[in-house]
This record gives structure tokens, sequence and C-alpha cells, in this order.
């Protein structure tokens, strides 16, 4: 059994629906759990160093959203198959700033 994820987000975070991709040095599948305006909680089928940092795309809401992304933890997801990995995000523009901030003001964050 994996030990308990510390929780250490500072912002609430809302689950995000669709396909998602991740870029590390090569295209990585992944879900993304949830978001929040700082971070996202992703499934990966492989282990992802921490420390890490690549590029994020995903829909929000019919907007799209491209950020840089910093794997700040990582665990086996237990039940669920793959790692589970905290990540801190930066959105790439502003108009991708306000694509998160409409889909978290939506979501009722």
């Amino acid at each position: 059994m994996a030990p308990e994820f510390q929780e250490r987000r500072r912002t609430p975070r809302v689950q995000v629906e669709g396909k998602h991709e991740f870029r590390l040095g090569r295209r990585l599948r992944v879900r993304v759990v949830d978001i929040s305006a700082s971070g996202a909680l992703l499934v990966a089928d492989e282990r992802l160093p921490v420390g890490s940092v690549g590029r994020l795309q995903i829909s929000l809401g019919g907007n799209q959203f491209e950020g840089q992304v910093q794997i700040k933890r990582e665990q086996p997801a237990g039940a669920e198959k793959g790692h589970l990995i905290g990540s801190v995000m930066t959105p790439s523009q502003p108009r991708h700033q306000e694509a998160l901030d409409q889909f978290l003001r939506r979501a009722g964050s």
C-alpha cells in the first residue's frame, strides 16, 4: 500500500476531464486528476523525476491551456495504475492564465 500523499497545495483544485499531454523532452500521456491556480495532480504511467520541468497542454472548458510544469512530488498511485505526480504550473501566456482562471471560476473555486 502506498503511503498517504501529503497535501501541500495552497489553492483549491478542480477535476479536469479529457485528454492531456505532458512533454518532458518527449511526449508523455498523463491524466490530470485535478488542477488549481498554481498546480495540478497528474497520473502518469511511468515515474517522473522530482525537479523535472516540462510542458502541459490541456483543454479547460473549451479553452486551450499551456504551461510549464515542475514536478514537486512523485509516488506510486496505489490502487490506481501508475504514479501520482504533484506539480506546480506557470502558464505560458496571459491568455493561458485567463483560460485557467475562467475554468476555475466556472467550477466554483
